[in-house]
């Protein structure tokens, strides 16, 4: 038998993982759906029960990398708690597959039951709103181009890799730990990034953020400088490797981990 991953094995890990987990998870879904519908429906009801784009869409992102990363911050608590590490660590199964459990339960099926349940939050909430005199209600398409909705299953990887690597790296305090470590990470970025770019240029920078248009001026005109698209592909190519190397990292690291 492989020791690395058994598909009958994993389909056990997997089932009794959720049967030992569901009621926490649908108490975990009810009250995203209350936040969802209390911040939509007051959305909606000042607004004279019409819920504008912007708001599903700020709603959508928001709750998505919120919710997202509490939920990936507590996949691995057990390795924190004295009392259910021992029994965590010794259960009969590879490292690969009790990693492989807990990513598909914090990165795939956490983003398909959001899509699910925010659709539903909308639907109902439209429903029970009305159209403004030539405004119609309308849901949110996620893959609209003039919108900034689809940004948010790009950011989640990143979010969740960090996460999901700080999970498994630190016993205690996960989501807050993480979260200082990768704003420490983009403070040190931007730190390192400005006199870079300001040694590469003659002219003042107004303002300048990793991966995005740089803004110059001579003290009279302005000018912003846009990335080539191979440049936004060469950086697209990096967030996947960086996203990559912490989820591989997370997975030897929690191979490290001893009774």
């Amino acid at each position: 038998m492989n020791q690395t991953f058994n598909l009958n094995r994993f389909a056990a890990l997997f089932k009794k993982h959720t049967v030992e987990n569901y009621k926490t998870y649908l108490m975990s879904v009810g009250v995203l759906a209350g936040l969802l519908v209390l911040f939509m429906g007051i959305a909606s009801y000042s607004n004279g029960g019409y819920l504008l784009l912007g708001f599903q869409e700020s709603f959508f992102i928001i709750f998505l990398l919120l919710a997202g990363s509490i939920f990936t911050s507590l996949t691995f608590a057990d390795l924190g708690d004295k009392k259910k590490v021992i029994p965590a660590l010794t259960l009969p199964a590879s490292h690969f597959e009790k990693y492989l459990v807990s990513w598909l339960y914090s990165f795939l099926i956490f983003q398909l039951l959001y899509v699910a349940l925010f659709y539903l939050i909308v639907s109902i909430v439209i429903g029970f709103g009305h159209d403004v005199p030539g405004r119609e209600n309308v849901l949110l398409n996620l893959f609209d181009k003039d919108r900034m909705a689809y940004t948010a299953f790009i950011i989640y990887p990143i979010i969740h890799a960090i996460i999901f690597f700080g999970a498994i790296y630190f016993e205690k305090l996960h989501f807050i730990k993480s979260g200082f470590a990768f704003f420490i990470g983009i403070f040190l970025l931007g730190l390192i990034n400005s006199p870079i770019m300001a040694s590469m240029i003659d002219h003042k920078i107004v303002g300048i953020t990793i991966f995005s248009p740089l803004e110059i001026t001579d003290g009279k005109t302005y000018w912003t400088i846009y990335p080539p698209e191979i440049q936004k592909l060469t950086a697209g190519i990096v967030i996947v490797v960086i996203v990559v190397l912490l989820w591989v990292s997370a997975y030897f690291r929690l191979k490290e981990k001893e009774v």
